[in-house]
Parts: structure tokens; sequence; C-alpha cells
């Protein structure tokens, strides 16, 4: 099997998978560009409710494959085009709507480290290892990169994880707010499907709303379109399904409208 992208759709919640088994699941570039189009594609579809970004095997992602990084070096289109593919990779995964789970074991570093903070919900297996090492391959962090990390940590903790460019453990990256929660790692799956599910289970405009408003706190320009998505959950299908199963006692049916 080689570097891939692998997704699939069960019950509302959208799995993709990143295998790159001879690398601990780097990232290349044809694999960057692949995940933007895949969570693109689950977060313009009704049917996928919560997507949940994975690594093959027993480890997250160990960032981006650094020997094509390497091998782009001195070949200035073909760095661009990796430069272009990142940065597109991550301008998909600001904008998305629908919530995105990181779901973490093993190595989670640099690219990779990047990618879990993009994520609205990060749970990881104990044992698991975080790390950003940019300035021990001499490479600057981006900017925009740098301040995700710095909304999630607080500068102190960033200014310690980007300046000794060393890995934390579980219980540090727990303590620092890189990571929502841990699970036993045999028990991570499970505990990620019952986070996912129970998302997927919930009214998906209050959800994406709730979403918006959370962006919003961090972004204020981005207070107007929460505002929006807030309003239009009123008087929608799924609200009147929402007050109308609490009243019957059952659960509620939710459609997205």
């Amino acid at each position: 099997m080689g570097a891939e992208i692998v997704n699939e759709v069960r019950d509302g919640v959208g799995w993709v998978t990143m295998s790159n088994p001879a690398r601990r699941n780097a990232l290349s570039t044809a694999m960057l560009g692949s995940l933007a189009a895949v969570v693109r594609e689950f977060d313009e579809t009704g049917a996928v409710r919560t997507i949940v970004l994975r690594g093959a095997g027993e480890t997250f992602t160990a960032g981006a494959d650094i020997s094509e990084f390497a091998a782009h070096h001195d070949a200035t289109g073909a760095r661009e085009t990796w430069e272009r593919t990142l940065t597109g990779l991550f301008e998909t995964l600001s904008g998305l709507t629908t919530p995105l789970i990181a779901m973490i074991q093993g190595h989670c570093f640099g690219a990779g480290m990047a990618l879990a903070l993009s994520a609205d919900i990060r749970i990881a297996a104990e044992g698991s290892r975080f790390a950003i090492p940019a300035a021990r391959l001499g490479i600057g962090y981006p900017y925009a990169l740098t301040q995700t990390l710095v909304h999630a940590v607080g500068p102190a903790n960033a200014s310690e994880m980007l300046f000794t460019a060393r890995a934390y453990t579980d219980s540090e990256a727990l303590n620092a707010g890189l990571i929502t929660r841990l699970a036993p790692a045999a028990e991570l799956e499970d505990d990620v499907l019952r986070t996912a599910s129970a998302i997927a289970a919930n009214a998906p405009l209050a959800v994406r709303a709730a979403k918006a408003s959370i962006k919003a706190a961090a972004h204020p320009a981005l207070a107007a379109r929460a505002q929006q998505l807030i309003a239009e959950t009123t008087g929608s299908y799924d609200e009147f399904e929402g007050q109308r199963a609490f009243m019957e006692r059952r659960p509620p049916a939710f459609e997205g409208r």
C-alpha cells in the first residue's frame, strides 16, 4: 500500500485516514491535496455531520514527508507547489462548517500537530507524543499556524514548544491544551465514535452555528457570520422537530433544514 488518503462514511460520520505506512503516515504533496479534497467534499454533503481525521495503524502522522520536502529544496517550482498545497489544505480546514475530530495516537509531529490543532476536538490515546520540530529542521514555522497554536495553548506554551522543538508527553499535551482528552489506546476508537455519533445525532444547523460562534470568539471578524447561522435555526424544521421530540419523549430525527 502506498501513500494515500482513505475515506468512508458510516452513520453520518465521515472517516478520513492518512496512510503512508513506510513513513509513519508522513504527508506527501499528493496526500495533502487529496486530504483537502476529501474533507471539502464531506463538508458539502448533508450525509456527513461529523468528520474524524486519523492515521492508519498506530500513529497519527509524523508530519510532512521530509524526503520529498528535501528533494524540493532546490526546485523552486516544486517547492512552491508543496507550500501552496499545504496552505490550501489549511484554508480548507479553517473554512469547514462540519465539526472535525482529530483521533490521535502515536506520533503527532510537525504538520500533523497543525492538522490536529485545526480540529474542533482532539482525542488522543495514552502514550501519544506531540512535537513541532521546525526549529530543529531550520524551518520558519508559518505565521498562521503559529497563531492557531497560540490560541490553543497560550504564548508561553507555544514559545516552549516552538523554541525547544521537543516532544511533549500525553499528560503534558493535555495540561497545555494541545488535546481535549486522553483515552486508553484500546478504547480510543470507541471513545471517538461515541463523541462523533453524539454530534451527528444533533441538529446540524445548531451545531454549525455553535462552531461558527466558537470560531468568532477568537476571530471577532467572523461574528456576523455566526449571528447569521444562529438566526437560520429560528423557525427551522429542526427547531420544530427538536421541540416536538422533547415533548413526545423520543429521539429527534433532524434533517439539517
